[in-house]
């Protein structure tokens, strides 16, 4: 993986961009800042991190479903109301 400093980038970016080929790590102060990637690479990168966010969601509702799966829908019903109502009062007193 190439490395190159904020101070190349702002005197060669042009030039990092046309022999771009795999990442570019950008350092400032010895540190890694930021890094530069393909258009492409990145929206497949968003993609997965939105199906993992998803799949996470998904199987959290579905362990909460199973540890509530002994409570009758009537109560979580009246639970969620309850929930509901007391949201709303502390949004109308503020």
């Amino acid at each position: 993986m190439q490395t190159v400093t904020t101070t190349q980038v702002q005197r060669n970016f042009g030039k990092i961009l046309d022999d771009f080929d795999e990442p570019v790590v950008v350092m400032r102060d010895s540190k890694p800042e930021k890094v530069i990637i393909d258009y492409d690479d990145y929206i497949q990168m968003k993609k997965k991190d939105e199906k993992t966010r998803n799949e996470e969601f998904f199987s959290m509702l579905d362990k909460i479903h199973a540890r509530n799966a002994h409570i009758p829908a009537e109560e979580v019903e009246k639970d969620v109301e309850e929930a509901l109502k007391y949201v709303r009062s502390r949004r109308r007193g503020h």
